[in-house]
């Protein structure tokens, strides 16, 4: 194969660098210019690309590997052809690779098992979604500058009963188990076994010969099937004895001998070595891990991404296209035939529900910093490489909150003594459902300003606006999960049901997590961030129960107990405890805080139409939007109990939606 650097693949991924040869074909690092960011392809082998059936196999499990996620995976993104190749694309993980440790092995137990820990980790889930990786290598594992530990090559993970299975390309197979080289069911022992080798290189210093690794496959082949390796103790004695040999015992031929799942491995063997399993961390610190902080502060990390292609200058998808075979076509995103009128159809059942009374006694709050506006206007660049929005304000001293103004929803901030209130949006389009990144300095919202509703990153430091979604439906309602690395949502989706999906913090992978029975009208991710809250319809208009569910869409169950007339907003209590709805009659709802544990509700406003409640950071007070102004809805604080309410908008068009910034 001619060299691809430099080349520019279906006229969108550039390709950088090299980076290594790995079992599943050569991993090169490319830019996608679209979006100007790194992103990591892995280019099948010929034995694969030219294979109609190994291809049908691969696209067949693409959608369900593309929905894997978890911290120490690497997403996957899925299989893409042009006329001369076939590849594995995936996020890039920009970071030194576990061949860069074992040069320096052996290492000692401890920092080995900070790997074991987090490939265990991700194996575990990816075995619990029926797969298996069946391609560990060191090329595959990388480990970023805040030291976490990823396992890359998921895209060609193979299904649970897969028999024995060996990848055709140019890298030998030196960590496959024995039962890979035979006819025989693969389950995840074959994966068990793979780590196990991984770990023994780590700590020894040498392969499982003792020494350096045989080069011709049938040499490795008679190795896996037929010879012990030396006990671990003997080439390092640094190794604790009991250590040794449970390596040995997840080594041995026969799966059913072996140290069969990655926690048995992972619990074995910290107990060999006298270590807690809760005690082993979960990145690579200095102090636990010596070599791979050193090799880490040494790293020459990619410089900050340049200016990239707006939409009106990229080449056409025709173009584009053109250069592809048939299957790349599915990579184009389906444009729905909905109209575009659900967000304001979503609105004007709120606003049917919002009504006034009167300031009360005014909270203590905190002192806020004043904003310098600037305003979103139409415009919409693709992503760039930055780092985490830093925040930029104190904690809990903004709020923004949907402002209907003329005929449009747009986005407003107020500083939360009254003060500073900016129009961020301005725009013949609708704007709504703001919520902060969870370490602030930028505001996610929906908004149907290029047809569907889709989702847009305002960052405050970068006065830049940046589209994340791309027709995948009418978006509303998003949350960030605690860590900013991925987003929920409710989607009126091409086929009309209301779902909830996740996508990742930059809009890539966005995908169907929970198909729903009814529609779904809002969706919030819990702090400790493995549970979703949402609100979804029992067939009556504009009236919901509350539900939970784990953050993969399962476990689903309703926690909202025999109330009338619940609303269509929710939010957590920082510390997971209760969650905040409203309900009550039409025209006559009220806050309620519902216990979790329990299900028990208590009703914290008495009169006022008042809907949308949502925590400050420190769970003292709570942001909500009223109608008891002379049916002007505003946006109110009171304390967490419900005392001391205080008006803090005053506009004779609509506020609501009130979020604080973290």
């Amino acid at each position: 194969m001619p060299s691809l650097l430099g080349q520019t693949i279906l006229s969108q991924y550039h390709v950088e660098a090299f980076i290594a040869q790995t079992p599943l074909g050569e991993y090169y690092r490319v830019t996608d210019t679209w979006r100007n960011r790194p992103l990591g392809i892995i280019i099948l082998p010929k034995s694969i690309a030219e294979d109609g059936d190994a291809l049908k196999q691969i696209e067949a499990d693409s959608n369900r590997l593309r929905a894997i996620t978890h911290p120490n995976l690497v997403p996957y993104l899925g299989l893409f052809q042009t006329a001369k190749l076939a590849f594995l694309l995936e996020e890039w993980i920009d970071g030194p690779s576990l061949r860069d440790v074992i040069a320096y092995a052996p290492i000692s137990v401890s920092e080995a098992l900070i790997y074991l820990k987090a490939l265990c980790s991700g194996l575990n889930h990816l075995h619990k979604q029926g797969y298996l990786h069946l391609a560990l290598a060191p090329e595959l594992i990388h480990i970023n500058k805040h030291s976490e530990i990823f396992l890359s090559g998921i895209g060609g993970a193979r299904s649970l009963r897969t028999k024995g299975f060996l990848r055709a390309g140019k890298v030998p197979p030196h960590y496959a188990a024995p039962e890979q080289f035979n006819a025989e069911p693969l389950t995840p022992a074959a994966d068990t076994y793979a780590l196990a080798a991984l770990l023994y290189e780590l700590t020894t210093g040498a392969w499982l010969n003792g020494k350096s690794a045989p080069k011709t496959v049938e040499s490795i082949r008679r190795h896996h099937l037929e010879t012990t390796p030396p006990a671990p103790i003997k080439l390092n004695p640094e190794i604790p004895d009991h250590f040794s040999r449970m390596t040995l015992w997840a080594l041995r031929k026969k799966p059913a001998e072996r140290l069969k799942t990655t926690t048995e491995l992972l619990t074995s063997l910290t107990l060999a070595a006298g270590i807690n399993v809760d005690e082993v961390p979960l990145h690579a610190d200095p102090v636990t891990a010596p070599i791979t902080a050193s090799i880490l502060s040494e790293w020459d990390y990619l410089p900050p991404a340049k200016p990239t292609l707006l939409e009106e200058d990229r080449p056409p998808l025709e173009q584009r296209l053109a250069q592809a075979t048939p299957p790349s076509a599915k990579r184009t995103r389906p444009r729905p035939r909905l109209i575009p009128m659900l967000g304001l159809f979503v609105l004007a059942g709120f606003i049917s529900l919002f009504f006034f009374i009167r300031p009360a006694e005014t909270p203590t709050i905190p002192t806020p910093v004043y904003l310098t506006p600037f305003i979103a206007a139409k415009f919409t660049p693709p992503p760039t490489i930055t780092s985490t929005p830093k925040p930029t304000h104190a904690p809990g001293n903004r709020i923004a909150f949907t402002c209907t103004r003329g005929d449009y929803n747009q986005i407003c901030l107020v500083n939360v003594d009254g003060t500073g209130l900016a129009q961020l949006s301005d725009i013949q389009a609708s704007n709504y459902y703001p919520v902060f990144h969870p370490q602030g300095g930028a505001l996610l919202f929906s908004s149907n300003r290029n047809g569907a509703f889709d989702l847009y990153l305002l960052s405050f430091d970068e006065r830049q606006l940046t589209q994340l979604t791309h027709n995948v439906g009418n978006v509303v309602s998003p949350d960030y999960s605690p860590d900013g690395r991925q987003i929920v949502f409710a989607n009126l989706a091409k086929d009309g049901t209301s779902s909830i999906w996740i996508a990742n913090s930059d809009g890539l992978n966005p995908h169907l997590v929970y198909a729903g029975i009814n529609t779904i009208v809002a969706t919030n991710w819990s702090p400790d961030g493995e549970t979703i809250a949402y609100a979804m319809s029992r067939g009556i208009v504009n009236e919901y129960e509350i539900f939970l569910m784990d953050k993969n869409g399962k476990n689903n169950h309703q926690i909202s107990q025999g109330m009338l007339g619940i609303g269509g907003s929710i939010d957590w209590s920082p510390d997971g405890k209760y969650l905040l709805i409203y309900a009550g009659p039409v025209g006559d709802k009220d806050i309620f805080r519902i216990e979790i544990a329990t299900g028990d509700s208590t009703q914290l406003t008495h009169g006022g139409n008042n809907a949308a409640a949502s925590y400050s950071p420190d769970g003292r007070f709570i942001a909500f939007n009223s109608l008891r102004n002379d049916d002007q809805a505003d946006i109110y604080i009171m304390n967490a109990d419900g005392t001391g309410e205080r008006q803090l908008t005053n506009n004779p068009e609509p506020d609501w939606g009130p979020v604080w910034e973290p």
